[in-house]
């Protein structure tokens, strides 16, 4: 019976360089992936906050004109969010 060739610690050091390049191409495709998915939440929900304002500016029969007159009249400190 022939005796099985033992790996040399440079060859064990090799596998485990090649398992930790294969994890960090697999977790680096799954940021790209929430990343992604994160823009989308964003554009998300800025569509939501434009939806809003165009449901109020239809509640108060309000013109994107008269809206625009509103914000630039008030007072800086008044705008912030």
């Amino acid at each position: 019976m022939e005796r099985r060739h033992r790996r040399t610690k440079k060859e064990k050091l090799e596998d485990e360089l090649l398992k930790v390049t294969e994890t960090i191409a697999q977790y680096t495709d799954a940021l790209a992936g929430l990343e992604e998915k994160k823009q989308n939440l964003l554009d998300e929900i800025e569509q939501e906050r434009i939806h809003e304002v165009t449901k109020l500016m239809k509640e108060r029969n309000l013109s994107v004109d008269q809206l625009k007159d509103m914000i630039g009249n008030l007072e800086p400190a008044e705008t912030a969010v």
